[in-house]
């Protein structure tokens, strides 16, 4: 667990380094994220942006989603997970492939959780219900803000957002067993909302399963599903959210 708290500390003060490089000298030193921590330091970081061949990243107001997922032995897996992209996982029976049984390895980061939301009034920062139904979603704000409310309540980079409640630190999972090799068969989906927004975790599986057995490509089905759903909402500018897709059979 300290392990995978220090590598997304790690990664979200690397994010800070290549902020430091397109604002005023001295940001990453004097404006650092209070969640930063991590066995990267702040001038570290700002050492290894300065050196990196990566475009620049302005990370106060940009940032992500991470989601791993390690496969140990005996069917069991190691999760840590920040933001609002998903994993799932399917089993069914290899003896007569029933159905799939569907369930979330993770949980969406909303700021509209209560122990999500506790964390972030605590800073003075509010949760306020934007949109009307079922297009509504929690953002956070505070009073004067300048940059775009958010709506998460964890993330890498936000480094604003972070001012307000946000962390970086992951939700770590260790499973137990999930499957059975021998009589089951098993497929993990990590997808970003952009999936998850039009497409429920058990047609997900579906197409994926289909896919698989016709040969083709997995992710891309998914990834191609979800943005038909979306193209169907006809959303001003053929509007989409970000769609990624990794999947794994078992």
């Amino acid at each position: 667990r300290e392990a995978m708290i220090s590598a997304f500390r790690d990664m979200h003060g690397f994010l800070c380094s290549l902020t430091s490089e397109i604002v005023a000298p001295g940001f990453a030193e004097a404006s650092g994220p209070p969640s930063l921590g991590g066995s990267l330091d702040v001038s570290a970081a700002a050492a290894l942006g300065a050196k990196s061949t990566l475009p620049r990243l302005d990370s106060r107001i940009s940032g992500t989603t991470g989601t791993v997922a390690f496969v140990l032995p005996g069917q069991r897996l190691l999760m840590a997970h920040v933001g609002d992209s998903r994993a799932i996982i399917g089993t069914r029976s290899r003896v007569n492939s029933g159905p799939w049984r569907v369930s979330d390895l993770t949980r969406d980061h909303k700021p509209d959780l209560p122990d999500e939301s506790a964390r972030i009034e605590a800073t003075g920062a509010s949760v306020v219900a934007v949109g009307t139904p079922p297009n509504s979603t929690h953002r956070v704000f505070s009073s004067h803000q300048t940059w775009p409310s958010i709506n998460m309540s964890r993330s890498l980079g936000d480094l604003h957002a972070h001012s307000q409640g946000l962390t970086c630190v992951p939700e770590v999972l260790l499973t137990e067993r999930l499957w059975d090799p021998e009589v089951e068969e098993a497929v993990v989906i990590l997808g970003s909302d952009g999936i998850w927004d039009v497409v429920t975790p058990p047609v997900a599986i579906q197409v994926v399963a289909q896919a698989a057995a016709q040969g083709q490509d997995p992710a891309a089905a998914l990834a191609k599903e979800a943005y038909g759903r979306w193209g169907r909402r006809f959303l001003q500018g053929n509007y989409s959210d970000d769609i990624t897709a990794l999947v794994k059979f078992l």
